[in-house]
C-alpha cells in the first residue's frame, strides 16, 4: 500500500515535471494523487497510523468517489471535445456520495486483511454506489471507443485506445479476484482491489496516454 502510493504520487509530480499543464495534464495527475491517497488511507487503516481508522476510510472513499467523473472528463480532453452535461451530472453525483460518506453513516468499519481492506457499506446503499461507479466507467469506456473513430490525430486514437485497456486491466482482474473470494465467503473488498489493480492504469496514464494527448514541457533557455 505504501509502495504503491509512492509509486502514484511520483507519477504525478513526474508529469507535472515533463509535461505541459493543460486540462489533461492537471485531471491526469488528479486521477493519479487521488489513487495515491486511498493506498495512503488503507495504509493508514492497516497501521493505526495518524488519524483513525474512521477517518481514512472516509478520506480514501472520497478520493476514489471522484476517479470516475475524473475519467469521464479525461476522455472529453484527450479527444478534444466539448464537454457534455453528463461531466458535471457525474461530479455531482460524487460530490452527493462524498457528503453521504463524511457526515453519514455508510461507513460502518473497515478491516485490514494483509493484502486488502474490507470496508463495510450497508445495502441498499453498496449497490447503489457500485451502480454510480460502474456506469460512470462504463460511459467513458464506450465515449473514448466512439471518440477514437472520429480522433483527429493517431496519436489521439492511440490515447484513447490505450485509456479503454488501462480501464479493463484494472476492471476485469478486481472483478475476477472478487468472484473467487467471496466463493470462498469473504466479503466483497471491490474498492482495495480495484484501486491495487489500477496501478496498472497509472502507468499507462503516464507513459502513455498523457504523452500522444499532450505536448512536453518547454525548457527554459538561460
Amino acid at each position: 500500500m505504501l509502495a504503491t502510493f509512492i509509486i502514484e504520487f511520483a507519477l504525478a509530480t513526474y508529469l507535472l515535471l515533463t509535461r505541459k499543464q493543460n486540462a489533461t495534464t492537471k485531471l491526469s495527475v488528479t486521477m493519479l494523487v487521488l489513487l495515491g491517497t486511498f493506498q495512503l488511507a488503507e495504509y493508514g487503516i492497516c497501521e493505526a497510523w495518524g488519524f483513525s481508522s474512521d477517518a481514512w476510510a472516509k478520506i480514501g472513499f472520497v478520493a476514489i468517489t471522484f476517479l470516475p467523473p475524473i475519467g469521464l472528463h479525461l476522455v472529453h480532453t484527450i479527444s478534444r471535445q466539448k464537454i457534455t452535461a453528463m461531466v458535471p451530472l457525474a461530479y455531482c453525483f460524487a460530490a452527493v456520495w462524498s457528503l453521504f460518506f463524511i457526515f453519514g453513516s455508510l461507513l460502518q468499519g473497515s478491516v485490514c486483511t494483509g493484502n486488502y481492506i474490507i470496508f463495510n457499506i450497508p445495502e441498499p446503499f453498496e449497490g447503489l454506489y457500485y451502480m454510480y461507479y460502474d456506469i460512470t466507467i462504463a460511459i467513458s469506456i464506450a465515449l473514448a471507443y466512439a471518440y477514437s473513430k472520429r480522433a483527429e490525430t493517431k496519436k489521439i486514437v492511440k490515447a484513447l485506445q490505450w485509456f479503454i485497456i488501462g480501464y479493463l486491466l484494472f476492471i476485469i482482474p478486481s472483478i475476477i479476484f472478487v468472484m473467487i473470494d467471496t466463493y470462498q465467503g469473504v466479503d466483497s473488498p471491490l474498492p482495495s482491489i480495484m484501486c491495487g489493480f489500477a496501478l496498472l492504469m497509472a502507468l499507462i496514464l503516464t507513459f502513455i496516454v498523457v504523452p500522444n494527448s499532450t505536448e512536453k514541457k518547454p525548457i527554459k533557455k538561460k
